[in-house]
């Protein structure tokens, strides 16, 4: 069952790996090679906690990096120092039953096709009921690491695009509870620690009260991923940019329902093997006593003020 619902929840077309790898002037042999080094790297550093990874998880860390080795050892130095002192994004053990009063507000998954420029698209839709004051933000930020951190060892992608349906919530209830210090510390996770390349972010709401949201919380980027966000008024303006064929029947599209795909992504993020993995994965922290080189909370984009993150 576990292998099918992996399948089926992330289709990865015949030649697609091969056609991302040389983008970065990768093929087989060179990739290899990349993932030989990788290796040989992280059995020298005396400050990380996990030395052993599937070399799977490596490659696509490569990718991620846009075929530079050199940024890959920066950012899994990063990404490795921000799990040790941001632990509160990786406190959870049952998916299924720890965001029951998530999944009942929030649809938030990954669609099983890859669009034409090989970017995997991202899905959120909230709903403003009865669950939604419920739920901390934290919550929405822990599983949006589970997916990432998934999509690392079992995805094969040229970066994401987002989808953030805010039809059926007041966009002011947002923005009375969002904590900008546990959004920016998220962000950071996100995009300086994974290096998650987002390729755009697509709003859908009618509502002004959006230029407020984004008001607040695009400052703490930097101007090229602020491009990259684009609000929809209707269905049809998202359907310009993003086929049909792409996108769940809720969304104007031919896909399965929000909910069919969530349950299965439930289903496999809940998995015996999933938990395993998410265990496993969590060890890779630092003993900062060991590290040869002191790696400041400013490089990590963590002091008390608010750096703008880059973006690729």
């Amino acid at each position: 069952m576990y292998l099918t619902l992996k399948q089926k929840l992330l289709e990865v077309p015949e030649g697609t790996v091969q056609q991302i790898q040389m983008l970065y002037g990768y093929d087989e042999r060179k990739m290899n090679e990349a993932v030989d080094i990788l290796e040989e790297w992280l059995k020298k550093q005396n400050h990380f906690l996990k030395k052993d990874f599937p070399r799977i998880y490596l490659e696509t860390n490569i990718i991620g990096s846009k075929g530079s080795i050199e940024r890959t050892k920066s950012k899994l130095d990063k990404l490795f120092a921000l799990r040790t002192v941001l632990r509160k994004f990786y406190e959870f053990n049952d998916i299924r039953n720890e965001f029951k009063n998530l999944f009942s507000c929030t649809s938030m998954l990954a669609m099983p096709k890859l669009t034409k420029e090989n970017n995997r698209l991202f899905i959120v839709k909230v709903i403003g009921n009865e669950f939604f004051d419920k739920v901390p933000y934290l919550d929405y930020y822990k599983i949006i690491i589970a997916y990432v951190e998934y999509f690392r060892m079992y995805d094969y992608s040229d970066g994401y695009r987002a989808v953030i349906d805010y039809r059926d919530i007041n966009i002011m209830n947002i923005i009375a509870r969002v904590n900008l210090v546990e959004f920016k510390e998220f962000s950071t996770l996100i995009l300086s620690g994974y290096g998650a390349r987002l390729k755009g972010i697509h709003i859908i709401t009618s509502s002004k009260a959006v230029e407020n949201l984004l008001r607040i919380i695009t400052p703490l980027f930097n101007p090229k991923l602020v491009a990259r966000f684009r609000v929809h008024g209707t269905l049809e303006s998202l359907h310009e940019v993003i086929s049909q064929d792409m996108l769940p029947k809720e969304l104007g599209g031919t896909g399965r329902s929000l909910k069919e795909i969530q349950d299965d992504w439930i289903d496999l993020l809940s998995s015996k093997e999933t938990s395993e993995f998410f265990r496993e994965i969590n060890k890779a922290q630092v003993n900062e006593a060991y590290r040869m080189d002191d790696l400041k909370n400013e490089e990590m984009g963590l002091p008390g003020t608010f750096r703008t993150l880059s973006v690729d």
